[in-house]
């Protein structure tokens, strides 16, 4: 199978009269169409569910994904070599329905579980400035309510500890339990203060996708408990429980505090962001937190001790760094860092809140520059870290080993898989002149040409965007055209945004510099390769990619996955990614979200979504 040639893909459908001054330069057309995806109910083939119990009852919350019975029973379950048929039992010590073995089919029924009832709080995150950026800068409606900070608010409120009767634990955080969640040799058991699930879901029990289908033969069930109608066949007990650092920085910094600058800043015209806001509490509050989880050498650890692994049942490193997961922490406290500094400069705090603001900014001081941090304890910073550790041969490494004390060295890298995100959502993070003036002129541009050749897709020379990592099959040839294994519509607007941030930074080299022309010349070939990927990510969006040859598209697609919105997939293909999840062409949450940011040129790793 061939892929078309992507001009004559889309030839006509980037005409449209865009509405505001970014669609018009992005060229992406129907924004509102995907928009709405993200603000309508799943039951008419949006991202939204409402909770149906509870002290939150009726409030809207998103899933990071919209699947179907027939995705899964009509294309994944009969894929060769693939067995759907799997038998659940009650395990009365933990009263949980699970897998009765362990195997591929256990494995895929906890994907499609995770897929069709789960919300990933970075997913999440992206979804909450996606729909405020909507609503503010493109003025598109939701048909749920008025004021979308009052929707996007409800995902804080699903995060806030809620204390089991019973046992007194929050059912959403990781708060140490024995030696279980044990945050860099420190107890939390302030629910307040402790790691949010990465995922999380409506219920305890949830349903197989597969339940009350034409497909539900394929599941089974045995010993169930007679006196509780809620355990039947082709449900579940929910089971992924883990607190990793990348995503709480999403959850408690990036995804709260720019949707806060919108709706006060932008939205209300004030001039910060309130210290009592309920998005400003909570990074305040877990800042300590990711404290304790910072190493020696300057990098966070990627969980707390007791997290099981995303594919096995061994327990994580306590003592892995995930570089990507830090590149976000680090934006999300400089974020932080401003939002603080703001509410300073021309807020009026009262006597109790200046001195925790001050506390504050002391601590995103000493975690990103290095310096004493609480407890006792010093580090040498993130910004030391990523200069000396993460760098390695001209790129970022996806992670390692930091200050085990099992090793003899204090950082041990990890160099493959090589990751596409931690190098564009690195640069953005720090930024591209940044990088440059730690490695030399041009090491930011060098990075992202490497990149290409290992991790771009696209067709014949044109680049349309990148996978997920240097063994999915991408990248050039010898005469440098493209393959096409796998592209990703989420991880290709992180690289536009990266690319945006290299145009401002070569853009503004001095007209006397002695590297002038050579920035020119990475100007002119940054914005083709923006121009190209903006093009390249639109063959991703539903309607779109439903009459697109692309390599690995599912057979009759239009009939898997049916909607009338514009969201956009996550992959082009399913595919094993090496980090230890399954990529699917469903509709996806963050992806439809990114869209909307590349869209109106917001970066979500700068303050006031300005590049670094």
């Amino acid at each position: 199978m061939t892929v078309r040639p992507l001009l004559a893909l889309l030839v006509g459908v980037l005409t449209c009269v865009a509405t505001s001054v970014a669609r018009a330069q992005s060229g992406i057309d129907e924004l509102d169409a995907s928009y709405q995806f993200l603000v309508t109910p799943r039951s008419t083939g949006g991202a939204l569910y409402a909770l149906t119990d509870g002290v939150l009852k009726g409030v809207s919350l998103p899933l990071s994904f919209y699947d179907s019975d027939r995705y899964w029973g009509a294309y994944v379950c009969i894929l060769p070599g693939v067995n759907c048929a799997v038998r659940d039992f009650y395990d009365a010590h933990d009263y949980s329905l699970k897998p009765r073995n362990e195997g591929p089919a256990a494995a895929l029924q906890t994907e499609r579980v995770n897929v069709h009832n789960g919300t990933n709080i970075y997913d999440a995150a992206t979804w909450k400035i996606a729909v405020m950026l909507g609503a503010t800068v493109n003025e598109f409606r939701n048909p749920v309510t008025a004021d979308p900070y009052e929707l996007v608010a409800g995902q804080n409120r699903v995060l806030a500890p809620v204390h089991d009767r019973l046992t007194g634990v929050s059912s959403k955080r990781a708060t140490t339990s024995g030696n279980q969640f044990n945050y860099g040799g420190f107890e939390i058991k302030d629910a307040k203060r402790a790691y949010a699930f990465r995922m999380t879901a409506s219920h305890w029990l949830v349903d197989d996708p597969l339940r009350g289908t034409r497909y539900g033969s394929w599941i089974s069930a045995a010993d169930l408990p007679a006196d509780n109608p809620e355990y039947q066949t082709g449900r579940v007990t929910w089971s992924d429980w883990k607190p990793i650092t990348g995503e709480n920085a999403w959850a408690f910094l990036l995804g709260p505090l720019q949707a806060a600058y919108l709706h006060y800043i932008v939205e209300k015209k004030g001039r910060y962001v309130p210290f009592e806001d309920a998005g400003v509490q909570s990074a305040l509050e877990m800042l300590p937190t990711f404290a304790a989880m910072q190493s020696d050498v300057g990098g966070v650890y990627y969980a707390p001790s007791g997290t099981v692994q995303s594919d096995a049942d061994n327990f994580v490193n306590p003592h892995l760094v995930s570089v990507e997961n830090n590149f976000s922490l680090y934006a999300g406290l400089k974020i932080l860092q401003e939002t603080l500094r703001a509410e300073l400069t021309v807020g009026q705090l009262d006597s109790t809140a200046a001195p925790r603001v001050d506390d504050a900014l002391a601590i995103i001081h000493a975690m990103t520059s290095g310096g004493n941090l609480p407890n006792g304890r010093r580090t040498r910073g993130m910004e030391s870290f990523f200069r000396d550790c993460a760098w390695h041969d001209g790129e970022f490494v996806q992670g390692g080993v930091a200050n085990d004390p099992a090793s003899a060295r204090d950082w041990i890298p990890v160099s493959a898989p090589k990751a596409v995100d931690v190098n564009t959502w690195g640069i953005a993070a720090l930024g591209a002149d940044r990088v440059d003036r730690w490695f030399g002129f041009g090491s930011a541009y060098r990075v992202w040409k490497g990149l290409k050749s290992w991790g771009g897709y696209g067709n014949n020379h044109t680049l349309w965007g990148v996978g997920y990592s240097d063994l999915d099959g991408n990248g050039q040839d010898g005469a440098g055209q493209y393959r096409h294994a796998v592209l990703s519509a989420e991880w290709t607007a992180g690289a536009i945004t990266m690319v945006r941030n290299m145009i401002k930074h070569y853009h503004a080299a001095p007209g006397e510099s002695t590297n002038r022309a050579l920035a020119r010349q990475f100007e002119q070939a940054l914005r083709e390769d923006e121009r190209t990927m903006l093009q390249g990510i639109q063959a991703l969006r539903l309607d779109r990619y439903a009459v697109t040859e692309f390599p690995g598209k599912p057979e009759h697609y239009s009939e898997l996955i049916t909607g009338r919105t514009r969201p956009y997939l996550y992959a082009s293909r399913r595919y094993r990614i090496p980090f230890g999840w399954y990529a699917n062409p469903i509709p996806s949450t963050a992806s439809t979200a990114w869209v909307i940011l590349i869209a109106d040129e917001y970066d979500p790793f700068g303050y006031a979504g300005s590049p670094n």
